[in-house]
């Protein structure tokens, strides 16, 4: 009798520790991301390029908390040895970013012919290393004055900005490319040199062809790097942010395998990352400093138009988030000379990716990113879905990866309170039987204690 009651006894605290176990709290789960969403938040302005100072406030009301922006080389030392203070213009944009707590990555930015022209002797004088690394640590003191945070980028696209111009090779990086050798100690310089007036100072290199790592890597990056600055661009063959552009082999990346079969960007990162842990010993950083889709390319769903790009945008951040990657700055604030690929038009109006922008903060930025419920298997393909906590909130991004429309059933699985499509307009649930789930993403807002659990037969 008693041995039989100290079994049960021991069963029953068996299942009620097994149900405990199931039914925790999620806050308790490890997430997917560190702190809320919105610290991933960043855009490329344009306020160096005609974008009004009139327009600082979007900043705010998009709830970033990034900005790339930049002073030039040769307007910071118009005579070798010579180095300026920043412009007004930058400096009040300073004073608006640390009063408003945002962090700037800041590109060092480009050849400087005016103090260091090019010679017989020395045709690469523009580009000079060392001097480039003198005009990085001078940078550097000055942000560490104004007091913002930021990140030092050396250089933009390197193969296709200047260095491989001037210096030649191969737009991929693959030998022979001297311009690889030639940008990869300029890296080294702008680190040896900032890092030895202030460590704690933030470098990251850059590049949009994503197999150019691999080679910079292969060159010798400085180990007191912190990061890589990525562009991710997937170019006209895939067909959402999802998707890298490279294949599983690819001609111009060999010998190196970018991507997983399923040519996941969640793959792609990963690769990268344990390359630089094979090489340097360490895990970097990885940052991207420009992605978008400019209206009117081509895609293998059709024209990109504005709306492809609104539901591309949470998508984006999304997926970046969940890939680890730091900050993620948008392509771009406005179109200023770049063609339509910004938020806003050169006539201020604000197209569909503003609001989508706008309403992923207002919805996810204070949450964390816990966990992937639903399409973690397949990354590329069907439902995906993501679930952030906060303190007594719970929210679940979801959208179609292969931008194929589906429905999600409201047959009480989960307890939906409320439903918020891409531009922030709620939907209404009464007598709402499914929802549609497609290219645009939707959240949805659950119990607080719920801790939803996905099934394939959700959707249809």
């Amino acid at each position: 009798m008693i041995i039989g009651m100290l079994v049960r006894r021991q069963l029953v605290h068996v299942i009620m520790a097994f149900l405990c176990a199931c039914l925790a709290p999620i806050a308790h789960a490890q997430s997917l991301g560190d702190g809320p969403f919105r610290n991933t938040f960043g855009l490329v302005v344009k306020f160096s390029q005609g974008q009004p100072m009139s327009q600082l406030p979007m900043l705010d009301e998009l709830g970033v908390r990034w900005v790339r922006d930049a002073v030039l080389w040769p307007d910071m030392e118009p005579k070798a040895g010579q180095y300026n203070d920043f412009p007004a213009a930058f400096k009040q944009r300073l004073a608006y970013y640390r009063e408003h707590k945002i962090g700037v990555v800041f590109v060092l930015a480009f050849a400087n012919g005016k103090a260091y022209p090019a010679t017989k002797e020395n045709p690469l004088a523009p580009i000079d290393p060392e001097a480039y690394g003198r005009y990085a640590v001078h940078v550097s003191g000055l942000l560490k004055k104004a007091g913002v945070k930021f990140v030092l980028q050396v250089w933009n696209e390197p193969h296709n900005f200047v260095i491989g111009k001037m210096v030649g090779g191969q737009w991929n990086g693959k030998p022979p490319s001297p311009w690889v050798k030639h940008y990869v100690s300029m890296v080294r310089e702008v680190t040896e040199q900032v890092k030895a007036q202030d460590a704690t100072v933030k470098i990251i290199d850059s590049e949009d062809v994503w197999v150019a790592h691999y080679w910079f890597l292969e060159e010798g990056l400085p180990k007191s790097l912190d990061g890589l600055g990525i562009h991710p661009y997937s170019g006209q063959s895939a067909p959402g942010p999802e998707v890298a552009a490279a294949y599983e082999k690819t001609g111009w990346a060999l010998p190196f395998q970018l991507v997983d079969r399923d040519r996941s960007f969640l793959s792609a990162v990963r690769r990268l990352r344990e390359q630089g842990v094979k090489k340097l010993g360490k895990k970097l950083e990885v940052w991207i400093t420009e992605w978008g889709w400019a209206i009117g390319t081509k895609s293998p769903n059709g024209p990109v138009d504005e709306h492809m790009v609104a539901a591309f945008l949470p998508r984006s951040f999304i997926a970046s988030a969940a890939a680890g990657v730091e900050v993620l700055c948008w392509f771009s604030a406005q179109d200023s000379v770049d063609g339509n690929w910004g938020l806003i038009a050169n006539n201020g109006t604000r197209r569909p990716a503003y609001q989508a922008f706008r309403t992923m903060s207002a919805e996810l930025g204070d949450l964390v990113l816990t966990k992937q419920i639903a399409g973690k298997g397949q990354p590329t393909q069907g439902v995906q879905a993501y679930l952030f906590t906060g303190a007594d909130t719970r929210k679940v991004a979801l959208w179609s990866a292969d931008n194929k429309p589906r429905t999600f059933k409201l047959d009480g699985r989960w307890a939906v309170k409320k439903a918020v499509d891409l531009q922030g307009k709620e939907i209404d649930l009464k007598n709402l039987k499914s929802l549609p789930v497609g290219l645009e993403p939707i959240y949805l807002s659950i119990g607080a204690n719920d801790n939803p659990l996905w099934s394939d037969d959700l959707v249809q």
